[in-house]
């Protein structure tokens, strides 16, 4: 059998070569370069060795969906990843709010 790519395991982390995280998800490794370039993902070490973890390849995986299926110019993919970050943010505060509400309601009641 033949290994097409090997995944470090650091502590609880995995970690992906620029070349492990093509091969294992159909990313252009010109597309993973561009993206740490604009700052959208961390790959730690010097180019050559660089090393993504699990976050940093989901982040990839969603701006390489945002280019190819909503047509987002790569170069405005950071501020739209941001804005929905920031989205899901407010989602859960607004979640957890309304908890907090329910329960307060409760106890007045």
């Amino acid at each position: 059998m033949t290994t097409l790519f090997t995944v470090e395991q650091n502590g609880e982390e995995l970690w992906w070569s620029l070349q492990e995280l093509s091969n294992s998800s159909a990313l252009q490794p010109e597309f993973i370069v561009q993206c740490v370039e604009l700052g959208l993902v961390d790959a730690s070490g010097v180019q050559t060795q660089w090393r993504f973890n699990s976050d940093g390849r989901f982040r990839l995986q969603k701006a390489w969906r945002l280019h190819r299926d909503l047509e987002v110019q790569v170069s405005a993919l950071p501020l739209v990843l941001q804005l929905l970050d920031e989205l899901g943010e407010l989602r859960q505060e607004a979640a957890y709010l309304r908890k907090r509400l329910q329960h307060w309601e409760q106890s007045q009641g």
